[in-house]
């Protein structure tokens, strides 16, 4: 009896450790777009990310000061799960404002983030994996 239980822990202590990754960190410019209501929530190419360091992606959107806010994602072309990021939390997350870091949901639905940009100009929408919670933040472009 003690043996069988030594057995099926050793077995299951294999089983386990056989499916463990170490693929490396997940390289998002192949797949994930900035969509919002700018590119009518399509995954256009001119807003496909480009790694711009290890875990840091980067697009530029030319946006008009109008008062109103932008609502946006980051995302692939079919909203997958994993890839659909959206805020984390409504009362921290959902309102974007320059140089200031939220939390992302990549299995969001519903939660676009909202970004109201003070003046008219291209800026910088980054999403940033390299934390144990992805963050999405803006700045303004050069």
């Amino acid at each position: 009896m003690n043996k069988t239980i030594k057995t099926l822990a050793l077995a299951s202590a294999i089983t386990v450790s056989g499916c463990a990754t170490t693929g490396g960190e997940r390289d998002y410019s192949d797949s994930l777009y900035l969509r919002g209501q700018f590119a009518w929530w399509d995954a256009l190419p001119e807003y496909k990310v480009n790694k711009v360091d290890s875990g840091l992606y980067r697009t530029e959107v030319e946006l008009k000061a109008d008062g109103q806010p932008y609502e946006f994602k980051f995302g692939d072309a079919n909203w997958s799960t994993g890839t659909n990021c959206g805020y984390l939390s409504e009362k921290e997350d959902k309102v974007v404002t320059l140089d200031e870091p939220v939390n992302a949901n990549c299995s969001a639905v519903f939660e676009n983030f909202r970004f109201t940009p003070p003046e008219n100009g291209v800026y910088g929408f980054y999403f940033d994996t390299r934390g144990e919670v992805p963050q999405v933040y803006i700045k303004k472009a050069d």
